[in-house]
């Protein structure tokens, strides 16, 4: 067997067992040569591409390639055209669209998997760039073989290899111009930089290391993360105090579990650590789509903005926010938000008291006091606080009126 088959066959070999998968066909050199060597492999392959009419002659000349060489192989294909949204990174938004895409039609074909041509060469461009970006151990592990449905059978095979295979078997493919623009980070470091790093002894095993290196330490970090999560967090809350004496790579493994991992930048991560560590009770700030406020010795986290919840009627029974809230024979009461300005008078207190430092009193998260019902009268007089507190002058009432948290 020729050897980049026997590589791929070994490389495949772990993995749970497919037989079909989509390959992401560009017509390049790369993803020719993967189709190929799948197909031989005895693998249904079924071929996408994906036209970002970006480069507008040409592009629409590797479409009709991959189409035409589907057919050859007799192989099942799907092509089609897309519209890129002009963002400021085009690049990434194509990226975006071009899995997307993939993803879609391997529900539709059924496929077991999306196979990408990335091999070691773009591995060492990508562990560089993510060095240069200061990213941590997930850019020093670069690529996987395998994430989620998509799967990099030549990840570890450089170059030169996938080349001497495409001479071999005599295959056609594509060269794409835009591959040759320097003034792209991954070009100028392919054609400039890495060129010169392999003039170094033992450059390309040391990349290889730097990336086994980080794989075996995130793995052994997850079991960490599982074990500290089952400790310190719960309901959207992390215990600061223990958070903050962990391992700069922990702290990182936690916060990428609640933000997800895609385009967040280690600049990112850095702001939010250091907000965790040093951010006074009541401060917030907002990643993504996550509002993380520090309460105390917690930090907790909210998706969104609070639901704005109006003032009602309470008639018998009434569904506020996440609360249920039962009264038995009084009228007229209604629910509401607390407001600024808002006073009572505690049960068991002498004087009245601002509410605002009744909920700091009870160490009320900022971002929960407005979810808190407030019971009152026709007259706007505060008769109880959700389930913490009922007035002194109608604690009288407490067993007519029921809240309970949904």
């Amino acid at each position: 067997m020729n050897e980049l088959k026997s590589k791929v066959k070994s490389a495949l070999k772990p993995l749970p067992p497919f037989k079909k998968v989509m390959v992401g066909l560009s017509g390049g050199m790369d993803s020719v040569v993967l189709t190929h060597a799948l197909k031989s492999l005895g693998y249904e392959v079924i071929v996408a591409h994906l036209n970002h009419q970006l480069r507008g002659e040409e592009a629409d000349r590797d479409e009709a390639f991959v189409i035409e060489l589907a057919k050859k192989w007799k192989m099942p294909y799907v092509s089609k055209k897309a519209v890129i949204p002009e963002e400021k990174n085009i690049e990434n938004s194509a990226r975006h669209l071009r899995y997307s895409f993939l993803e879609i039609e391997r529900e539709a074909y059924r496929a077991d998997l999306i196979a990408v041509g990335h091999h070691f060469d773009d591995q060492i461009e990508t562990i560089l760039m993510h060095e240069q970006r200061g990213s941590g151990l997930r850019g020093r592990r670069g690529m996987r073989l395998l994430k989620g449905k998509i799967l990099r059978p030549l990840i570890d095979i450089p170059r030169r290899e996938v080349a001497a295979y495409a001479t071999q078997h005599q295959l056609d493919y594509i060269m794409d111009s835009s591959n040759l623009d320097t003034s792209l980070e991954r070009n100028r470091l392919r054609h400039e930089v890495v060129p010169e790093l392999r003039k170094i002894p033992g450059f390309e095993e040391k990349m290889r290391q730097i990336s086994r290196d980080a794989a075996h330490k995130l793995d052994f970090l997850e079991q960490e993360k599982i074990a500290w999560k089952e400790i310190y967090m719960a309901d959207n809350t992390l215990n600061r105090v223990a958070f903050n004496k962990l391992d700069a790579d922990l702290k990182v493994e936690i916060l990428l579990d609640l933000l997800g991992q895609e385009d967040i930048y280690r600049t990112t991560l850095n702001r939010l650590t250091s907000f965790v560590a040093s951010g006074k009770t009541g401060k917030e700030i907002k990643v993504k789509s996550l509002t993380f406020v520090v309460e105390y010795d917690q930090l907790k986290w909210y998706r969104g903005t609070p639901e704005k919840l109006e003032k009602k009627p309470i008639e018998g029974e009434a569904s506020w926010g996440g609360y249920t809230i039962k009264v038995s024979n009084i009228k007229p009461l209604y629910v509401r938000s607390w407001k600024h300005g808002d006073r009572f008078q505690p049960s068991g207190m002498k004087g009245t008291k601002k509410l605002q430092d009744f909920f700091v009193d009870e160490k009320i998260p900022k971002y929960d006091r407005k979810q808190i019902p407030v019971i009152v009268n026709d007259e706007d007089a505060i008769i109880c606080i959700g389930n913490l507190r009922f007035s002194e002058k109608h604690k009288h009432l407490s067993d007519k009126i029921k809240i309970e948290k949904q």
